[in-house]
């Protein structure tokens, strides 16, 4: 019984451990057939680490045919990107015509449309944060298990 508690342990801690990894050697380019790939996520930081010590501008073509500048301009990581905007889009208008309501209409409907507009833009703030932080870790998932074939250039996810 505690050997099986203990596997069952290990497992779990192995597959905690194991954050991803992607194993392409018993794979084939299905371009040219070769078996040699190099994870993107190394490909990019070799070619930003030889842009910054100054590589030659006539530089050679690298894995796949490309130079350092093609492969930071094709497979720079995804950006996590703000909700700041969209929520400010929405406060704003919204604003506008609480505005209008307090001075139109007086005190008391005023403050309670001004709430209104807080819980709203307070909704459409988190849930489009959440909608983007999802696509983020979707998109950092899939850069961080994508190859590419050293001969031909041929992208291949694992």
């Amino acid at each position: 019984m505690t050997d099986d508690g203990l596997a069952w342990f290990e497992n779990v801690l192995g597959k905690a451990s194991n954050d991803e990894q992607a194993d392409m050697s018993d794979a084939r380019c299905p371009k040219c057939n070769a078996r040699d790939f190099i994870k993107i996520a190394d490909l990019y930081v070799e070619s930003l680490g030889r842009q910054e010590e100054g590589a030659e501008p006539s530089e050679p073509a690298r894995e796949g045919g490309l130079t350092d500048a093609q492969i930071i301009k094709k497979f720079a990581p995804p950006r996590q990107k703000s909700a700041v905007v969209v929520a400010l889009a929405v406060a704003v208008p919204l604003a506008a015509a609480a505005y209008y309501v307090y001075r139109r209409f007086g005190e008391i409907p005023g403050q309670t449309s001004f709430v209104v507009v807080g819980v709203v833009t307070i909704v459409v703030l988190m849930t489009k944060a959440r909608s983007l932080s999802d696509k983020y870790y979707h998109q950092r998932r899939r850069w961080n298990r994508m190859f590419m074939c050293r001969k031909c250039g041929q992208l291949v996810a694992s």
